[in-house]
């Protein structure tokens, strides 16, 4: 029996809802690493194997099925796992500052142990806090109770990205598929170019839509105090400040890689979701589709893409799937990957694809 046969099979069976506790898989595993270390460097490589296990399951994945006659269970279930994903998240940032405040630097053998750990620490905790933790975040985001909202906002400080809320909300979901949106990549567009214009705008944007926000407060200090782009950058420039303190500078430039790491793999995400789609609206093409089962369910739904876009106060796992749009032909996980290594490729498949679609 091949492979992909024996994971659907296996998969048959279970609950739809308990397929998203396959959302705790990477997380897990990367607490595991944390705890047990710091590694050698021969050991800590070899902790990336769960990430290319799950690059290759993402690869095998069985389609979606669309089959909705299942009693779901109560929300409060997948409210659990968005809670439990949070604090998991904020667990392995905390672990992290530990593990790299005891890497050590006095010898030719611990600098390359170190080194080895730090690139390790960048992929594994990066990952974790691109996939799990921000997409947590982004659901967060859309909700309107004002405690959710803000686990969101805290959720987005540990990877230095608190801005991406005003820029998401004000300029991403507005203008989606269009000329005017910073997180549509244009036509042909390569993945370097788009992630170094949509970091550098997302800020630009979000900074003055507040001074817009706020043009008719009093012209005082008061004023300035209210930008929520100033909230975030003065709590992530405290907490860094407290890292450094209390866990040296090593943990200090850990945390700012990972951070640089998770905030990657969002705009990786942001890239080929919408890749090419820029038109007058229309809710057939405002994001591409993806049927891979396990992206869907580890990462809680996120796929459901143009559904978002049409109704974005949905949580995740009520967006519907809707097929009427240009299909990746991946997953999340291994198109990720795709992206960044061989992006060219990417660009002439994604293309062609496009064409079928007009």
């Amino acid at each position: 029996m091949g492979l992909k046969k024996w994971l659907h099979r296996k998969t048959l069976g279970m609950s739809n809802d308990l397929k998203y506790l396959f959302s705790f898989i990477f997380p897990l595993s990367v607490t595991v690493f944390l705890i047990t270390g710091p590694h050698t460097a021969l050991d800590a490589m070899l902790w990336t194997l769960p990430l290319w296990i799950i690059i290759l399951i993402d690869w095998l994945s069985p389609a979606l099925s669309t089959d909705n006659t299942e009693t779901p269970a109560p929300e409060s279930f997948y409210k659990a796992i968005l809670y439990a994903l949070a604090m998991l998240h904020f667990f392995i940032i905390g672990l992290m500052l530990h593990y790299a405040s005891q890497l050590q630097w006095h010898s030719i053998q611990a600098i390359t142990n170190t080194l080895v750990n730090i690139i390790v620490l960048r992929i594994l905790v990066g990952t974790s806090s691109g996939s799990s933790a921000i997409i947590v975040a982004h659901e967060f985001i859309h909700r309107r109770n004002k405690y959710e909202r803000l686990l969101g906002r805290m959720l987005l400080c540990t990877v230095c990205y608190e801005h991406f809320i005003i820029s998401h909300l004000y300029a991403h979901h507005p203008n989606v598929a269009t000329q005017d949106d910073i997180a549509t990549a244009r036509l042909n567009e390569d993945f370097n170019h788009y992630w170094q214009r949509v970091y550098r705008q997302n800020f630009y944007f979000a900074w003055r839509y507040e001074q817009k926000r706020l043009k008719n407060h009093p012209p005082t200090a008061l004023r300035f105090m209210n930008n929520r782009v100033f909230h975030g950058l003065l709590f992530e420039t405290v907490f860094l400040i407290f890292i450094l303190f209390y866990f040296g500078w090593t943990a200090g430039g850990v945390f700012l890689y990972q951070a640089l790491s998770g905030v990657r793999l969002l705009e990786t995400i942001n890239y080929y979701q919408h890749w090419g789609l820029l038109h007058d609206k229309s809710d057939a093409s405002l994001a591409w589709v993806n049927d891979s089962s396990f992206s869907h369910y580890a990462l809680i739904g996120l796929d459901n893409h143009i559904g978002h876009h049409q109704n974005a106060t949905l949580p995740f796992y009520k967006t519907p799937y809707i097929s009427n749009g240009p299909k990746m032909p991946y997953g999340y996980f291994v198109t990720n990957l795709w992206v960044k290594l061989h992006n060219a490729r990417y660009r002439k498949t994604s293309l062609a694809i496009l064409k079928q679609n007009v």
